[in-house]
């Protein structure tokens, strides 16, 4: 894909006022990853709890959070496990997340040296080390560690790895390393893509984007709620892309009527 199709795709997703409103809700301050937590080790702990939380469960979830950050890491590094598990045990898989949590603690105490890492060295790590930690958690592991834009980081779900971008042209990946291919290759286009006049044009003016022209963090929102409103009920006949003429290559394009 070059660059200028992806900007045109961020143009007509960005401009779909269910998806403005979802980005508005979580890019200045997202909801699965509160800038009120400063230390990057709890925000490597939360980044793992995030995952399988739906909207649906948001608050459920954040109720979680407020309550584990009412300790210190040093805290919950030492707390016996039935403390974690009844802080925790709402999000459900409360199992797993527990080792997770116990898992990433052995992690960081094990690397003292995390903050100098490179997004490629962190998170290969953070797949290879952490139980539970697979490229997509460890991806959003280094995006909350390092912050939304300073990390550089878009994270890819399975939803974009399996639907939204094979459907947009990108290569279709079976294996779990897909999702990081595909992060880098979406990294590599919005990198110098100039999108403030789409940016203005559709509306997030008020938006805290430092840099334009480098929007991962804003980009990533745009494709993940676009694929959550859009690509997840499988109606061709809302798609916006293909109503613009967009060629996408998805099964729901397959079997829609409309012409693309």
């Amino acid at each position: 894909m070059k660059k200028e199709e992806l900007k045109k795709i961020l143009d007509i997703c960005s401009s779909q006022s269910n998806v403005k409103v979802d980005v508005f809700k979580n890019h200045d301050n997202n909801l699965w990853w509160p800038l009120e937590v400063t230390d990057y080790r709890l925000r490597l702990l939360i980044a793992g709890l995030s995952t399988r939380i739906s909207y649906s469960m948001i608050e459920n979830y954040r109720k979680v959070i407020e309550n584990l950050t009412m300790y210190t890491y040093e805290e919950i590094k030492n707390m016996k496990e039935d403390q974690i598990l009844k802080i925790i045990k709402p999000l459900g898989l409360f199992n797993t997340r527990y080792k997770y949590i116990k898992s990433m603690i052995n992690f960081i105490e094990n690397h003292h040296d995390l903050t100098s890492l490179s997004n490629e060295e962190l998170i290969e790590a953070i797949n290879k080390n952490v139980t539970g930690a697979s490229y997509k958690v460890a991806q959003c592991c280094t995006l909350y560690m390092k912050g939304y834009y300073e990390s550089g980081i878009m994270p890819v779900d399975s939803g974009m790895k399996d639907m939204l971008l094979p459907c947009l042209g990108f290569p279709t990946y079976k294996a779990a390393i897909g999702h990081d291919y595909l992060r880098k290759e979406l990294e590599k286009l919005v990198k110098n893509i100039d999108l403030k006049d789409v940016i203005s044009k559709n509306g997030y003016n008020n938006l805290k984007i430092p840099d334009t022209s480098n929007a991962t963090w804003w980009s990533h929102l745009v494709l993940i709620y676009f694929k959550r409103h859009f690509c997840n009920k499988h109606k061709p006949e809302e798609c916006p892309l293909l109503k613009a003429g967009i060629k996408v290559s998805c099964k729901c394009a397959k079997n829609s009527k409309i012409s693309v």
